[in-house]
């Protein structure tokens, strides 16, 4: 009875009330204290010994979905151009057998283009906006991984600005845009109050923006909803993590700025938070870097371009119901504008991007490395079979009396064996 009365006691809090309490006991849980750091495993598996494997890139989209991971587009640098990689190729990672597989698309091929956004629902990954050769674009295509069909969609309602290195998620049935770097706004289009778009003095044709757009896939429908709070500053090359019904944004360039804010926007009443007052010591402030939701309560930070131009390696953990930063103690390489997304493992898979200083052409190198961040020790069934895997020249000669399905397993994860843990293990 007491349990009962419990129970109807905590279900009519208010959400905000709600939050609270778990702040609390997350800051109990965690002792979040200044000096707290945190811990986790690494591995980087490079392609250099694979003949399947994709082209090194900078500026691609991936996304989870399933057991891997989708990769498309990017670019690279050669000493005299820039090549974009083609838009009717697509590279899918699988997370647990460590192998790449190409996949051709039909359908009506999107040019080859950086900086967009792309995000999964069911079976379609929705590619919005990014540069192309000599543009911005904010076309929406739609890609049926069934059939591996592209679509450009005849979207209705008032469009985005066309513009690349923004930030989206998902929710419920819709995708949303936030923020990125294009052209000047046409007028006529209803937009918030506290719309922002901020001119580059030397492009004054193009721009910082902090639009919020949100397409929703049943209406097949653009628009732009009108929210409360205070909305973060005009911003490119930011990112952002969804966690249940709450978007968090950090970072980002502002004009000649590269920022640490981090902003919180509460999907269901639509209000921002403006700045969120942290606890603990913050990351630097930077662009280009990702930023990958942990469900429940953590992102994972990692990367990035600093204000001094220099590219960063450092990783860092916040935990959400405490607004609390905690740095990782792991030795990473550097990585700007590369992918960085969660496995059905839990594993948080980092892919391509560059080393260098991107605005530097000379010698910088994109990357084709596959990084993989484990913040909890991989399920016994992984364990044993990579176990069974490094001591193949004892067991693989009884492989064939296992279930069929963990005997195809360990041959599949023998025929990609590159991968190589940093621990040396």
């Amino acid at each position: 009875r007491a349990d009962n009365s419990h129970h109807r006691a905590r279900e009519q809090l208010s959400k905000r009330a709600l939050r609270e309490v778990e702040q609390a006991d997350c800051r109990q849980i965690f002792k979040c204290e200044r000096r707290t750091r945190f811990e986790c495993a690494t591995s980087i598996m490079s392609n250099a010994e694979s003949s399947t494997k994709p082209l090194q890139r900078t500026g691609h989209v991936a996304a989870s979905y399933k057991n891997g991971v989708l990769v498309w587009g990017g670019y690279r640098e050669t000493e005299r151009t820039t090549i974009y990689l083609p838009g009717n190729e697509l590279w899918f990672y699988d997370t647990f057998l460590e192998k790449w597989t190409p996949r051709s698309l039909t359908g009506d091929i999107p040019p080859g283009t950086s900086g967009a956004v792309a995000q999964v629902l069911g079976d379609a990954m929705y590619l919005f906006g990014g540069f192309l050769t000599d543009r911005n674009s904010n076309q929406l295509y739609r890609l049926d991984l069934t059939t591996l069909t592209w679509e450009l969609v005849d979207a209705q309602g008032d469009l985005p600005i066309p513009c690349d290195k923004m930030a989206g998620w998902t929710y419920r049935d819709c995708l949303y845009v936030f923020g990125g770097f294009g052209i000047s706004p046409r007028a006529g289009v209803q937009r918030p109050p506290d719309f922002a778009f901020l001119h580059d003095m030397q492009a004054p044709w193009r721009g910082w923006t902090n639009q919020l757009v949100v397409f929703n896939t049943q209406t097949n429908s653009w628009s732009w909803p009108m929210y409360k709070g205070t909305a973060p500053v005009a911003r490119a090359a930011h990112a952002a993590a969804r966690i249940d019904d709450q978007v968090y944004v950090f970072g980002g360039r502002h004009q000649q700025s590269r920022l640490n804010d981090i902003h919180r926007l509460d999907l269901d009443t639509m209000h921002w938070t403006g700045a969120l007052r942290t606890i603990g010591e913050k990351p630097r402030g930077r662009s280009w870097h990702s930023f990958t939701a942990l469900p429940p309560f953590r992102i994972v930070l990692y990367g990035g371009f600093s204000q001094t131009e220099e590219p960063l390696s450092d990783c860092w953990l916040f935990v959400v119901p405490a607004l609390t930063w905690v740095r990782v103690e792991v030795q990473l390489p550097p990585r700007l504008w590369h992918s960085a997304c969660l496995s059905c493992e839990q594993e948080v898979i980092v892919f391509g991007g560059c080393a260098g200083n991107i605005f530097q052409r000379d010698g910088v190198q994109a990357e084709d490395t596959v990084i993989t961040l484990s913040f909890s020790p991989r399920s016994l069934y992984r364990i044993c079979l990579e176990r069974a895997l490094r001591l193949r020249h004892v067991l693989q000669s009884q492989w064939p009396m296992l279930p069929p399905s963990v005997r195809d397993t360990l041959y599949l994860m023998h025929g990609n064996t590159q991968g190589s843990r940093l621990d040396g293990s």
